[in-house]
């Protein structure tokens, strides 16, 4: 869950050499000797900052939970791969280098701004539910098309589409990212104008404005596959496809379908023999089937959830299984425990989620999410892309 933003808190954890480069850079703060100021000291840094004038303080805090977003593992891995693109070795060394979530953002703020964009939109990609991704994966496995006349004609047909289908839409605006082998693409056509109740300056307004809404694509050229980020536009996700399809991949037509027809085999997993392959190299310590949920083949709509105390015996939701002797059943969801190894001094990492028939997987295609992906196809549970033999 979220922490909602405080500056106090800001101050806290952010080291005061780090803040004085900042405020420097700005040409504020100049009165305040942060070399006299004991770290932590979120108080004076707030009495401070009160005495800028309301435009300023407004333009700081924006950038304040900026840097707060970032300031996490997800962020700093983010700013890494950001920085991979680039092929900053320097900077990748550097910030590794630097002690602290919020020391790590705010340096990567100041020393490489253009790094920052991308890097926020990855996170903020990473942190959509994977329940509201819908993917593709029948697509032919060529090159995106990322060129500036490529990325405006996506653009427009976006904002053609939405502006005949629905009156809204009539700019939008295309960013492409490239990103450990997989081109993201967020696109932000305008939405319906909206009004709020805003402060300006030291007055209650209401403002008129045009907010954008979202739609992120994220393309794998050696899966063939697309995902697409469109909450509360469903309907609109077959015509996206086509647009992308044409104005990216150089498609002239695209066949009907296009949902993610693979399937995860949950069956092996209560089979007397397996066991979880978990490569040396992938930081796995151990794989725990938490629960296990089973609909009955006699009769309809019966079905079982088994969940037993794990923390005590790793086997214990399969002895519960034995005990129950169950009558004909297939398995519809597995729930799962992955345990990292822990890093120097740093507790072990755990993950915990589901994986539901026939294709729902609350994982990501990066970092840990990647690597647990990697070892459930080792094992035999992980979907493998289907043919697209007939693309050639």
């Amino acid at each position: 869950m979220a922490v909602q933003y405080s500056n106090r808190q800001f101050f806290r954890k952010t080291p005061n050499g780090y803040l004085e480069q900042y405020f420097t850079a700005k040409g504020l703060l100049g009165d305040v000797d942060f070399g006299k100021l004991k770290e932590s000291d979120a108080e004076a840094l707030q009495s401070a900052l009160n005495g800028l004038p309301d435009s300023q303080v407004t333009s700081i805090e924006a950038e304040f939970q900026d840097i707060n977003a970032l300031a996490c593992e997800g962020g700093i891995l983010a700013l890494v791969d950001e920085a991979n693109f680039h092929q900053d070795n320097d900077f990748v060394e550097a910030i590794a280098n630097i002690d602290g979530f919020h020391a790590k953002a705010i340096w990567a703020f100041l020393e490489k701004p253009n790094y920052w964009r991308g890097a926020a939109l990855f996170l903020h990609a990473d942190n959509v539910s994977a329940s509201y991704w819908k993917k593709r994966n029948d697509l032919p496995s060529v090159p995106a098309q990322v060129e500036s006349d490529d990325v405006e004609a996506l653009a427009k047909s976006i904002s053609d589409y939405f502006s005949s289908k629905e009156g809204r839409g009539k700019n939008c605006k295309v960013e492409p990212y490239r990103r450990n082998l997989k081109e993201y693409f967020f696109a932000y056509p305008e939405d319906f104008a909206q009004s709020a109740i805003e402060w300006v300056d030291s007055s209650l307004q209401n403002q008129a404005r045009h907010p954008a809404f979202e739609i992120i694509f994220v393309y794998s050229e050696a899966d063939g596959s697309l995902d697409i980020y469109a909450p509360k536009n469903t309907k609109a996700l077959p015509k996206l496809q086509e647009i992308f399809a044409q104005h990216i991949l150089k498609m002239g037509t695209l066949p009907e379908g296009g949902i993610d027809m693979r399937v995860y085999e949950l069956a092996p997993v209560v089979d007397d023999t397996f066991e979880f392959i978990i490569e040396p190299t992938s930081g796995i310590a151990s794989v725990v089937v938490t629960r296990l949920r089973v609909n009955l083949k006699q009769g309809s709509k019966k079905r079982i959830t088994l969940e037993a105390d794990y923390t005590k015996d790793d086997g214990a939701v399969y002895q519960l299984l034995d005990e129950l002797k169950l009558p004909p059943y297939d398995v519809t969801q597995v729930g799962l425990k992955v345990t990292f190894e822990p890093i120097g001094d740093q507790r072990a990492k755990t993950k915990t989620f589901n994986i539901t028939y026939p294709n729902s997987c609350a994982l990501h295609y990066d970092g840990n999410d990647l690597k647990i992906r990697e070892m459930l196809a080792s094992s035999g549970l992980e979907p493998t892309p289907v043919n697209t033999s007939q693309y050639e």
